[in-house]
């Protein structure tokens, strides 16, 4: 289902793409976007991760592969990232089909992630979808420092095994660093992004079979 943002937060897009096409930094085009409407925490979040300038674009969707170029690859999956989103849309929240191209959450979970009720769900989704797209192997790395990585590490690998698709879940430190290792990451990281070689959006996938609430900012221009 098409979500439409407040008229206030469409300007506010349109104004931030604006500064970022001009050369503003993104702090100093984002803090002037935000005080001047007095927007709340939640919108100054989904501004900073959804709009980018038209050099970003071109640069992170010139990243995207689908899932014809992915057969015998080995796949970086960053677990969180993907784990958050796809929870996110499960539970009906709203997620975002950003400038770039890539569908990102607004739940601003961080380092506070903690298991939900959707939990079960998607991490058998999540494995299903990327052993269906014919990798050779996926390994889902977790950050070391949230609570529980572990615990979640192993529900991955039960899965993954009960599926019989090759690789790994673990919790580890400096997951952005160890995902330039690969040949294609799963992710919708800004920063991760930046130094893939390739990259491949599960959540925009997903969404082509499952009902979501999508803000898609196509739509606004």
């Amino acid at each position: 289902m098409s979500v439409t943002p407040p008229p206030e937060v469409v300007g506010a897009v349109q104004e931030l793409r604006f500064l970022l096409n001009r050369g503003y930094s993104r702090t100093t085009a984002l803090n002037f976007v935000t005080n001047h409407y007095r927007f709340p925490l939640e919108v100054r979040h989904f501004l900073a991760r959804c709009v980018f300038s038209t050099r970003e674009i071109d640069k992170n969707s010139g990243k995207a592969v689908g899932v014809a170029g992915l057969r015998g690859k080995r796949l970086g999956v960053d677990g969180y990232n993907l784990l958050i989103t796809m929870e996110s849309i499960l539970m009906g929240k709203v997620v975002v089909a950003c400038d770039d191209g890539y569908v990102r959450d607004l739940r601003a979970v961080f380092g506070k992630y903690r298991k939900s009720h959707v939990t079960s769900k998607a991490i058998p989704l999540i494995v299903s979808i990327i052993k269906s797209s014919g990798v050779k192997s996926m390994d889902v790395l977790f950050d070391k420092q949230v609570g529980h990585s572990g615990d979640t590490a192993s529900e991955f690998r039960k899965v993954m095994k009960i599926a019989d698709v090759r690789g790994a879940a673990k919790a580890v430190v400096g997951v952005d660093m160890k995902l330039r290792r690969y040949g294609v990451v799963a992710t919708s990281d800004r920063a991760v992004i930046e130094h893939a070689k390739n990259v491949w959006d599960i959540p925009a996938e997903i969404l082509k079979s499952v009902e979501a609430r999508v803000i898609d900012l196509k739509n606004i221009d």
